[in-house]
């Protein structure tokens, strides 16, 4: 029964882009452009460390807006298809949206029209408050990346 409840507790997220697979991946992987998309409306000032590579660990860091500090996601690479698809560990500090050793797949589809579909699944979370955060999270992001690509 446990088994069942944590398997129900994950944020799938799909969006198409207006850019090419290319594009799109490089936005996902590379710093300095993670910094200019990643994060919810309540967070800016985002910084990245990463050791891009199977087994590398990243960090974002950003300044919540709503004052208390820097917020901080962090994991580790499990696996990288270049253009096609990312899987890395998630986990932070946060007291209202913990996450610890939670688990992000991206899927880049190339499309026909020179579109690129995202499918995101984002799985293990420990309870469905921390999964609605997440699951805006990364709603807002995918909508930051999505405009921030198309340029």
């Amino acid at each position: 029964m446990t088994l069942a409840k944590i398997e129900n507790l994950t944020v799938t997220v799909r969006k198409t882009v207006k850019a090419p697979v290319e594009k799109a991946y490089k936005a996902w992987t590379e710093p300095e452009q993670i910094v200019k998309w990643f994060g919810c409306d309540r967070v800016t000032n985002i910084r990245v460390v990463q050791d891009f590579r199977v087994g590398g660990e990243y960090r974002i860091v950003g300044e919540s807006c709503q004052g208390g500090g820097d917020m901080a996601v962090y994991g580790t690479y499990e696996e990288i298809v270049q253009n096609k698809k990312l899987v890395y560990t998630w986990s932070n500090e946060s007291v209202e949206f913990p996450a610890q050793n939670t688990v992000v797949s991206v899927e880049f589809i190339a499309r026909d029209d020179n579109t690129t579909e995202i499918l995101l699944e984002h799985t293990r979370f420990a309870s469905e408050n921390s999964k609605l955060g997440h699951n805006q999270g990364w709603e807002q992001s995918l909508e930051k990346f999505a405009n921030f690509v198309a340029a």
